[in-house]
């Protein structure tokens, strides 16, 4: 008896150190990306957000078409909408054609084939299941925004701050998760990272975009990078309605960055079971 009162004794504070239910100031270890440090909070939502993730390659044809819809419903819903280009599958694979950038990651893939993202351009809106399948055309994103728009329920907000420590190469994020309402099941956060204004090659076939086939000064916006921080836990259970839930974390900063000025870190809490995004926000560095 007294072999087994001993391993109960050893066993039992392992458990709950690793329980999500401790305050963050008694864990003795965090979970990696995970940390105590903080940062001020200078963005805060007060609106529910749609997140638009536009799969794209530089060798889609049609991708400069759907660039042009992201951009155009930007000017139409302002800071309601925040877009994130996740350049995925065998049409975005580097060559010699395009200087061998490679705007790829591991998690951006996984979601491509996790959603039936195979044919480009498309888009998920919300990680909205519509039907039978979540990629739609560009052509229905702005119906598909405004739908969401007029009919999600607004249940979270989430608040933002952020540095870039260039000395550590890393980016401090504080996200303060404020819940307005009841959400009864468990949560994921994503902490990524995106990137403007990187100039490269893209195939088209857009004429608005000229007769060349292949446009060697495009411009790239929203492009998803490397180490973000994916599907990590934010609730284990369900949340009651005024709960406020602090997490900061760190993001080792992607070397092929360009213009680190040029980046947003972009924040979004999904359902753990459905995938359904329940509120999204942006900061700029």
């Amino acid at each position: 008896m007294k072999k087994i009162l001993y391993s109960l004794i050893l066993i039992l504070p392992m458990f709950w150190i690793s329980c999500d239910t401790i305050e963050d100031d008694q864990k003795l270890v965090y979970p990696k990306g995970q940390t105590s440090e903080t940062t001020p909070i200078t963005v805060s939502s007060s609106e529910q957000k749609v997140l638009l993730e536009d799969y794209t390659g530089w060798k889609c044809v049609n991708c400069p078409r759907a660039a042009a819809k992201a951009t155009e419903m930007i000017t139409k819903y302002g800071e309601q909408l925040v877009v994130m280009s996740v350049h995925s599958t065998a049409f975005a694979i580097p060559s010699t054609g395009n200087n061998n950038i490679d705007f790829r990651t591991e998690y951006g893939e996984k979601w491509a084939t996790d959603f039936g993202c195979t044919s480009l351009p498309t888009g998920i809106i919300n990680r909205k299941k519509l039907g039978a399948s979540y990629p739609i055309s560009d052509a229905d994103w702005d119906s598909e925004i405004q739908n969401v728009i007029n009919s999600q329920e607004h249940i979270m907000d989430i608040n933002l701050g952020a540095e870039y420590r260039s000395e550590d190469k890393q980016i401090l994020v504080s996200t303060e998760n404020v819940f307005l309402k009841d959400y009864p099941s468990s949560m994921l956060i994503n902490i990524v990272v995106l990137e403007s204004g990187i100039v490269g090659v893209q195939y088209n076939s857009d004429p608005n975009f000229g007769t060349t086939p292949k446009i060697n000064d495009f411009v790239f916006n929203h492009v998803l990078r490397k180490n973000g921080l994916i599907d990590y836990s934010l609730s284990l259970e369900g949340v009651a309605k005024d709960t406020k839930i602090n997490k900061n974390y760190l993001i080792d900063v992607d070397p092929d960055i360009q213009d680190i000025s040029k980046c947003t870190i972009v924040v979004f809490v999904s359902d753990s079971e459905t995938k359904e995004v329940i509120q999204a926000n942006e900061i700029h560095l």
